[in-house]
């Protein structure tokens, strides 16, 4: 039997949107703490290991901080959306609109 309601709630996509950001944030805002890392290790082919995936890593990340944005702003565009529909809903069932 198929269901006959949706129920969305913009205050869940909300604070998805504001999970993803701060993961986004914190993405963004690692360092260079590898090359650091690499240079304490002792170990010229365990330090070369280090940044090799330092370097593959910031690629991923930022590719990962990109789509973490763009779905973040789905979730948030998705909220005003259904918000927006509602309240055009209630204002013609109320006759405001």
């Amino acid at each position: 039997m198929a269901r006959s309601t949706l129920t969305v709630r913009g205050s869940s996509l909300e604070a998805l949107f504001s999970t993803l950001s701060a993961i986004k944030r914190d993405l963004e805002a690692a360092d260079g703490s590898a090359a650091e890392a690499a240079d304490a290790c002792g170990h010229e082919g365990l330090a070369a290991r280090v940044r090799s995936f330092s370097t593959e890593w910031n690629d991923v990340r930022r590719g990962l901080s990109e789509s973490l944005g763009d779905l973040g702003g789905s979730a948030l565009a998705l909220s005003d959306g259904f918000s927006d529909a509602e309240n055009r809903l209630a204002g013609q069932l109320a006759g405001t609109s």
